[in-house]
């Protein structure tokens, strides 16, 4: 029996179960940001002139939302073919659950300054950080640890690893790009997400439960 195959469990329900907790507590903390504006009256204009301070907050609040949903739809599909779990498996999810657990208090920041450079500069560096940790945790199931089946080829593997590599270095040139064109890099933080909407479809290679 291989070193691989003793210092490994079989399935991964822990830590699906920790990660989809973990994704579900970021997502809460992520309204908590939006506070209920007071109000001087109850008349229409007052109404309307107290939510306005509200909208930039709700604006980061939304995308990062989605964003955070992106990366647990990708997270899911990614993690469903994986056969059995180590323990470095498992240090890498956290690392990434760590990255993602920030992700609330940069969006409170860029929701506050949406403009500020260094602010979405710091915003897109966690993304990256975030991005840049899945990517270590495809590496090591991919090709470090081979823990998914063999149904799984390796064309498909490099294929995903290199799309997550794209989001990394899409999210480094967000980085940088905010502290030159901070609208620019507004722009290309709205549109990263939409590429991983899709998510990585690996799991359709595995065989049949008849097979």
């Amino acid at each position: 029996m291989a070193e691989q195959d003793l210092e490994a469990v079989p399935g991964t329900g822990r830590l699906e179960a920790f990660s989809d907790g973990v994704f579900a507590i970021i997502v809460t903390l992520l309204v908590l940001n939006l506070r209920t504006p007071k109000l001087d009256n109850n008349s229409t204009q007052a109404v309307l002139r107290a939510l306005l301070p509200v909208v930039p907050p709700f604006i980061s609040f939304a995308f990062s939302f989605f964003t955070v949903a992106i990366f647990w739809v990708n997270h899911h599909h990614f993690v469903a073919p994986i056969m059995r779990t180590d323990w470095r498996l498992m240090w890498y999810n956290n690392l990434l659950l760590f990255w993602l657990a920030v992700v609330p208090f940069t969006t409170s920041f860029i929701g506050e300054h949406p403009t500020a450079p260094l602010v979405v500069a710091i915003y897109a560096l966690n993304m990256c950080l975030v991005a840049a940790s899945f990517c270590l945790l495809e590496y090591h199931v991919f090709a470090r640890a081979h823990l998914l089946p063999k149904s799984v080829k390796q064309a498909e593997e490099q294929r995903e690893l290199r799309r997550s590599l794209i989001g990394v270095g899409s999210y480094a040139t967000a980085t940088v790009l905010a502290l030159l064109y901070v609208y620019a890099a507004l722009i290309l933080l709205i549109l990263i997400p939409i590429y991983f909407i899709v998510p990585n479809l690996l799991v359709r290679t595995l065989p049949s439960p008849n097979e």
